[in-house]
């Protein structure tokens, strides 16, 4: 009976220098070979077992309402982890959560682009960031700043570069189709971009000109062997006029500067224009009295000036 006893009482006492340590240390359930982690006060170790949270039906039970914020339970109805905070159950996200109300690195699938989008719900500005610097602000007003914080304008680009806008348009090029009736945009004082002044208006018998007015100028030399005597013709075609309005012509003197050719439009297409250049028979006749007579004027050094007006 006493060595019953005896061995009761060092059971008991093992039991509580045990207990006493392990109140003092941390409490490891699972396998006691492998070294305990110091920072767990409590830590469950095993390869085939888990952790069973109290599964709760309702968390309007007492004491459940009053339970501290950090809780963590099992909440059957909506299977769901549920953690108390600011004095209050609140779910969990899991996987499926994060997936499907968060926007994901790699894009997400939009069912309703009405009620997703990336945003602020209050007054405070969005902006998006790379290096940690802003890049692209949308204000509370929907104004859209590229370079600043503070755009003032529906869309303000700030390059912080003197005379640079930061603003350019690919696949202009100078050989980009023309659109008839366009108006010219221009920046004032304070770099806003508005339409310029208006462009020059252009009648003929029938009113204003709404096509895009061409014009055609050079200086052409009177060849060695002209067409014939006197007439000189000019190719054009290279302008692609559908209507000539005006064609202008002046002459620069040939051998003898007193006398100054008159040149005048023989006849023209839309492709060719055909002169005739005449001078005075008798030398210095044309700058100091009356001409008495005009000839062909076949000087090699003559130059025609000429200037179309079309479309």
């Amino acid at each position: 009976m006493w060595k019953a006893r005896i061995k009761s009482s060092i059971l008991l006492c093992a039991l509580l220098l045990l207990l006493a340590q392990v109140h003092a240390q941390q409490l490891k359930l699972g396998d006691p070979t492998s070294s305990a982690i110091k920072a767990a006060l409590l830590e469950l170790n095993t390869t085939n077992q888990g952790l069973l949270l109290p599964r709760i039906t309702d968390t309007t039970t007492a004491p459940l309402p009053a339970s501290p914020d950090g809780m963590i339970i099992y909440y059957k109805p909506a299977s769901s982890l549920l953690i108390r905070r600011n004095g209050s159950w609140s779910k969990l996200a899991d996987s499926s959560a994060v997936s499907n109300n968060q926007w994901l690195l790699t894009g997400n699938a939009l069912a309703d682009s009405t009620t997703k989008f990336i945003g602020s719900t209050n007054a405070n500005a969005f902006n998006i960031r790379t290096n940690n610097l802003a890049r692209l602000t949308i204000s509370s007003t929907g104004k859209v700043g590229i370079g600043t914080i503070v755009p003032t304008s529906l869309l303000q680009v700030k390059t912080g570069i003197a005379n640079t806008s930061g603003v350019r348009m690919e696949n202009l090029t100078s050989a980009s189709t023309v659109t008839a009736g366009a108006g010219a945009l221009g920046v004032d004082g304070s770099g806003n971009v508005v339409r310029s002044a208006t462009a020059p208006v252009f009648y003929n018998a029938g009113g204003v000109v709404s096509q895009n007015i061409k014009i055609w100028a050079d200086s052409i030399s009177q060849p060695a062997s002209p067409l014939s005597s006197g007439q000189l013709a000019v190719d054009i075609s290279n302008a692609g006029f559908t209507r000539i309005m005006s064609i202008q012509a002046t002459a620069k003197g040939g051998a003898d500067a007193t006398n100054t050719p008159i040149v005048s439009i023989l006849g023209y297409s839309l492709t060719r224009i055909n002169f005739l250049l005449m001078e005075s028979k008798t030398t210095n006749t044309l700058l100091l009295s009356t001409a008495e007579g005009l000839e062909p004027s076949v000087s090699n050094t003559t130059k025609i000036f000429v200037v179309v007006v079309g479309y």
